[in-house]
């Protein structure tokens, strides 16, 4: 699940979009995406939910598929 970005943040990306300069994550953004990450996980950790890796979401997709309706 990917954080929504505030407005200021987007505005700025649409300015630099309009000048076609390239708009590249800062440091801070990235530690406070990894943060939130990590607050995530920590949140479904405590609420007893299965952890959400790949291998988890691929096994839970693929045991649909099969008794799904074709």
């Amino acid at each position: 699940m990917v954080p929504l970005k505030p407005n200021k943040m987007i505005e700025r990306e649409i300015e630099l979009a309009a000048k076609g300069t390239a708009s590249y994550m800062g440091r801070e953004e990235r530690d406070c995406l990894r943060r939130a990450a990590a607050a995530e996980a920590a949140f479904r950790a405590a609420k007893g939910y299965e952890p959400d890796t790949l291998w988890r979401r691929l096994r839970r997709r693929l045991k649909r598929k099969k008794g799904g309706s074709q």
